[in-house]
């Protein structure tokens, strides 16, 4: 009769070992960290959280950004304008050629449209808005040869005012001057001249008759 003897399994003891050699490891390092740090048992925590406060500050703050829409340039007030001619074609950019710039459309004498201005580059060329006050632009290009102003702006007139009339006075010319005469000299060592009297002519005698 043959005896059964239990006792524990292989991988049982194999496992228990195992437990035992890692409890010992770990005993070890935390002895070890303890001596490093001077029996300090939050030193490890303290650098720890050290370092992560370090590396946020040196790491940029993401913000969210703000969304803000876009801003358009505002458009300038139309310029009305009427077509002049029977028929008048509008391209979609400012040239005759038909194969660079087709023609969009045709529009009859007396039809009015907004006008912005001219082409800058083009200045022949105005930029017509086929839809003014809309929520979208349509803009397209007509030759100045065929629209017209609906209220043209007065050209002024420069009148020209005639100047006064100035008459110089006429400076009074100087008058030569005359040298004195000269007046006759006395001389004291000549006598007098005298001067001779008048005798009287005798009265002839009167007849009584």
């Amino acid at each position: 009769m043959s005896s059964y003897r239990s006792g524990p399994s292989p991988i049982l003891v194999v496992v228990i070992g195992a437990c035992v050699v890692l409890g010992g490891y770990f005993v070890w390092r935390g002895l070890l960290d303890f001596v490093a740090s001077r029996g300090n048992i939050t030193a490890e925590v303290t650098q720890q959280a050290v370092a992560t406060a370090t590396a946020r500050a040196q790491s940029p703050i993401l913000r969210p950004t703000l969304y803000v829409p876009a801003t358009f340039t505002p458009l300038p007030p139309c310029q009305w304008f009427r077509v002049k001619v029977e028929r008048a074609v509008y391209r979609e950019c400012p040239s005759t050629d038909n194969e660079q710039c087709p023609i969009r459309d045709v529009v009859p004498e007396g039809t009015e449209l907004c006008v912005y201005g001219r082409v800058p580059d083009v200045p022949e060329w105005y930029v017509v808005e086929l839809n003014p006050g809309g929520a979208y632009r349509d803009t397209v290009y007509m030759h100045e040869s065929v629209l017209e102003a609906v209220n043209p702006t007065p050209t002024p007139t420069v009148t020209m005012t005639p100047l006064p009339t100035v008459t110089p006075t006429p400076s009074p010319s100087p008058q030569p001057t005359l040298p004195p005469s000269p007046s006759p000299t006395y001389d004291p060592r000549l006598s007098p001249t005298p001067t001779p009297s008048v005798t009287p002519s005798p009265t002839p005698p009167q007849v009584e008759l």
